[in-house]
């Protein structure tokens, strides 16, 4: 079994990442028009948790040949959209007066 170093592991793994990205790029060119590709690009320097979060999407549809031709920048504003209402925030709301460890404290 071959040894490698830590400098070594870590030259692969950023070779993996870099060859995973320009896969990822490649694919994201195949199925996008160039108007489409340009916008998701604006978005992701904005909001690239959305963008990833679309193009984690559109990868999906393309390896399970869901997607009929390529995604119109109309579309992609579309699916933007809908990431953006479907994207849940938590609210927290105090009630003032309550406090269930106040009880404990009264035999003391």
């Amino acid at each position: 079994m071959e040894q490698f170093t830590n400098p070594e592991i870590k030259r692969m793994q950023e070779e993996n990442a870099k060859a995973a990205e320009e896969q990822r790029e490649m694919l994201l060119t195949q199925i996008l028009t160039p108007q489409a590709k340009e916008r998701l690009g604006r978005v992701a320097l904005v909001k690239e948790e959305k963008a990833r979060e679309v193009e984690k999407t559109l990868l999906t549809l393309a390896m399970n040949r869901q997607l009929p031709g390529k995604v119109s920048e109309d579309q992609l504003i579309s699916m933007l959209e809908k990431a953006e209402t479907s994207q849940k925030s938590l609210k927290i709301v105090r009630r003032k007066g309550f406090d269930s460890d106040s009880d404990d404290l009264e035999g003391l």
